[in-house]
């Protein structure tokens, strides 16, 4: 059985068969968008943690923290470890499709700081990075290097928020919106801790949830623009239209301009409307005001003076 025939009914090689095969270009993978990104992760950090509460042999965990999940050396600590680990590679694989999406629109109308590009996915990147140091090093295990993770998380989601306002401006407002509320919360939220109203659990709970509630976000609104921005821009591309209006006048007034220009959208009331006492004539109801046809049959003093001086002149020369 021949694999291609050709008219000479000779066979093709084998191998010439392969090499064709292999040059046939691949359909590239597609990559998630930022939302998308940042939904997958939520999802994912949400589930492994709720298999890791159901299957954990202690049940009292909460009064401490999330932490004393991944402290058992059976499938719950196993659990929760790697679902920790791999939640920060998928925040470091958000931070990456937030680059993209926010370089298209750096330097624009809605995004006009061109190092929002980087510094934020950059500082998102920072907070994957210390998020799997929470699963890497356990509590039992090395409790200084696993404290550096929250901490180095919080933080860098802190400065974030801070410099909201010069990094990320002309965003859509709901962005200014949610970064208040969200800051708001912390505020709240840090001296309660400290105060003793929280325990860390809870502190832990709260913080993140913020966290990805912010990210998610800011991914959906990224290239959003402002409706102020919106507005303008439809009034930009919207064509205008106008009716070009003929105004006559009496004699004791001000000769005005022969013609003027009027929006289309401000509708036909302004032809009818009265200029110095005389009414203005447009194109679509054309009037003629008793005063012009005064004007039109009235000789004026030259011309009869003219007349006269020619008709004198015939009589003398008859």
């Amino acid at each position: 059985m021949t694999l291609l025939a050709v008219p000479d009914d000779r066979s093709v090689p084998l191998q010439q068969v392969l090499t064709r095969t292999l040059r046939v270009p691949l359909a590239r993978p597609r990559h998630l968008t930022a939302a998308q990104a940042g939904y997958t992760t939520s999802g994912f950090i949400a589930l492994g943690i709720l298999i890791a509460i159901i299957t954990t042999p202690d049940p009292m965990w909460w009064q401490l923290h999330f932490s004393r999940l991944g402290t058992f050396a059976v499938f719950s600590g196993y659990m929760f470890n790697a679902t920790i680990v791999v939640s920060g590679a998928l925040v470091v694989y958000f931070a990456t499709r937030l680059r993209v999406e926010m370089a298209r629109h750096a330097g624009s109308a809605v995004l006009a700081n061109r190092r929002a590009a980087t510094f934020v996915p950059v500082l998102v990147g920072v907070i994957g990075v210390h998020l799997s140091i929470v699963g890497i090093f356990p509590m039992n295990v090395n409790e200084f290097m696993h404290d550096r993770g929250p901490q180095g998380a919080l933080l860098a989601f802190v400065v974030i928020l801070g410099s909201r306002r010069w990094v990320l401006k002309g965003m859509h407002p709901s962005v200014a919106k949610t970064t208040r509320r969200v800051g708001l919360s912390l505020t709240v939220t840090i001296p309660a801790f400290v105060a003793g109203f929280l325990n860390l659990a809870a502190f832990e709970l709260i913080v993140f949830s913020l966290m990805f509630l912010w990210f998610l976000m800011l991914a959906r609104n990224i290239g959003r623009p402002a409706p102020s921005v919106a507005q303008a821009s439809v009034a930009h591309t919207r064509p205008r239209r106008h009716v070009r209006v003929r105004r006559h006048v009496g004699l004791h007034s001000s000769p005005p301009q022969a013609l003027r220009t009027v929006s289309a959208h401000s509708g036909y009331a302004n032809v009818g409307a009265t200029v110095s006492g005389m009414p203005l004539t447009g194109a679509l109801a054309r009037t003629h005001h008793p005063a012009r046809l005064r004007t039109r049959s009235r000789r004026s003093p030259n011309r009869s003076f003219a007349a006269a001086s020619d008709s004198d002149h015939h009589h003398a020369g008859t």
